[in-house]
């Protein structure tokens, strides 16, 4: 994992319980810095549904949206490649790389 990666990781601390998910801020200053092939993992559970996710569960749903629907859009945009790592039962690891 690269130092910047990590930087960005540890700013995002704005909900303990989402300790898992990255601040939608936190994203786009991501987006605006990164250089090509830099990667970042924006989401670590079951994005479809965030509740029962083993780590972190979360109610806050639209928070979880709005960070799904910022991603996508970089996705449309030709910004980013989606990338997802699963690690068990509703446990996945959802990065993206910048293009």
């Amino acid at each position: 994992m690269n130092k910047r990666k990590l930087e960005m990781l540890s700013k995002d601390s704005t909900d303990a319980s989402v300790k898992d998910m990255m601040s939608l801020k936190a994203y786009q200053t991501w987006i605006n810095k990164s250089r090509k092939r830099d990667q970042i993992t924006y989401y670590r559970g079951y994005m479809v549904e965030p509740s029962i996710q083993p780590i972190a569960p979360t109610q806050d749903r639209k928070r979880v949206e709005k960070l799904q629907r910022a991603v996508y859009d970089s996705y449309l945009a030709s910004l980013v490649t989606l990338v997802q790592k699963k690690h068990g039962r509703f446990d996945y690891e959802y990065m993206a790389v910048r293009k």
